[in-house]
């Protein structure tokens, strides 16, 4: 028998699920309040043709998930590796780049390891890898070099939350997978992530006979008995069969507006992105950074974009003059690869900032909901869960969600009887 599964949300979680859904036979419609599906992981196409994606998401080969999602909608060999012979590092402090390997296995050549790199660090490393207890991944490393040649960038880059602040069990899981000979190879979209992941999600969603619609807010949850029965959306209100099946692949600020019963993540990380339209590199490079504000820059044919992750410091100054001190950072590795820039020259420029680009990953406990809280709907998003907030994490949470309800017996009920269901009627 052929369902229908309603999925709120067109990010990375709600695309997933939808392709989870419809690969076992059954119908899914998409909704999707922004003009455009993608969530974070979009390419910006504005009218003045400056095009870039929205920030620099990567893969690792160690996100089986990802990857087996890349594969599914024909598109794997769009994501290459941009950096074989290991991350570029640049300091800005010395002026040096060194190359290091991502892989603990990499680190057995020299060339590829972290500087500052020593035997008690390693063993530091691994009480982190294999941490019992939940605890700020700076007081596992404490004040090492490698927590500023690795471990901070590293962390940051994982939970987008300061090392300091960090969840060692959250980064642990990503990082025993990087443990696997192979697992370390660093990932980007060759032509943007629009290109590169969402076009070929959509298009595969399309030809399975999925509806993705887009200009749909969800206002409000219609409940009865424990079950979703109606969808009230921007325009229209969509009522549901009795076989029909929801999935709210939505931040938990807009959970719990939709179902102010449960408990979700209330702290959040803000990322900032600076994009510098230039002449780049014909085929994309990354290049980390320390010792400055910036972290991670990708350079592309027609533009630099550059992340500052776990940006509180900054978020809230003046987007003219951060840019500014970040393009002066960037200039001298910029040149280092053959590029034409000049601190007293800066491009034209566009700021991003995300304020809640990604809840707190702090080493502390979460609130939680269930993952089914009602009968017929069923919970994803990178936010679920004890996993890194990731690209992998977003697909796992949309696969599990219809897992769940393929499985339910739509007949528990997981939200108490004593506070209201439904939400007011939020335009």
């Amino acid at each position: 028998m052929t369902r229908r599964t309603h999925i709120v949300g067109a990010g990375i979680a709600g695309l997933s699920a939808a392709l989870a859904v419809t690969a076992d036979g059954n119908d899914a419609v998409v909704y999707e309040a922004a003009p455009q599906p993608g969530g974070r992981c979009r390419t910006l196409q504005p009218v003045d043709g400056f095009i870039h994606d929205n920030g620099t998401h990567v893969l690792f080969t160690a996100n089986a998930h990802a990857i087996n999602l890349l594969k599914a909608i024909g598109a794997r060999g769009r994501w290459f590796e941009p950096e074989p012979q290991g991350l570029p590092l640049y300091d800005g402090r010395t002026g040096e780049m060194q190359h290091v390997g991502l892989s603990p296995w990499s680190w057995l050549l020299p060339s590829r390891r972290p500087q500052g790199l020593t035997l008690p660090d390693l063993a530091r490393i691994l009480r982190l890898v294999f941490t019992a207890k939940d605890r700020p991944v700076a007081s596992l490393i404490g004040n090492r070099p490698i927590m500023d040649s690795l471990i901070e960038p590293l962390t940051v880059a994982v939970l987008n939350t300061p090392a300091a602040q960090a969840s060692s069990q959250r980064l642990a899981c990503a990082l025993r997978k990087l443990l696997r000979p192979g697992a370390g190879r660093l990932l980007v979209a060759r032509n943007g992530l629009s290109e590169d992941l969402i076009e070929p999600a959509v298009a595969t969603l399309e030809a399975r006979g999925a509806s993705i619609v887009t200009g749909q807010r969800l206002r409000m949850l219609l409940t009865s008995h424990e079950r979703v029965i109606g969808l009230a959306l921007t325009d229209r209100t969509v009522m549901l069969g009795p076989d029909d099946r929801v999935i709210l692949a939505l931040p938990p600020y807009e959970v719990q507006r939709l179902l102010p019963a449960l408990p979700v993540p209330t702290s959040f990380e803000p990322i900032l992105n600076v994009h510098y339209r230039m002449p780049g590199l014909a085929n994309p490079r990354f290049i980390g950074f320390t010792g400055t504000l910036a972290q991670w820059a990708l350079i592309r044919p027609t533009h630099v974009s550059v992340t500052v992750s776990a940006a509180d410091a900054v978020v809230d100054q003046n987007a003219s003059d951060v840019a500014e001190r970040i393009w002066r950072e960037v200039v001298p590795a910029l040149r280092g690869l053959g590029l034409d820039a000049t601190s007293g020259r800066q491009p034209e420029t566009r700021v991003v900032k995300e304020k809640r680009a990604t809840i707190r990953q702090a080493a502390e406990v979460l609130p939680q909901p269930p993952l089914q809280p009602l009968a017929n709907l069923a919970l994803a998003g990178d936010w679920l869960g004890s996993l890194p907030a990731t690209i992998e994490s977003a697909v796992m949470a949309g696969e599990q969600a219809a897992f769940i309800l393929r499985h339910a017996r739509c007949t528990r009920p997981s939200v108490p009887r004593d506070r209201p269901l439904k939400t007011e009627d939020a335009a």
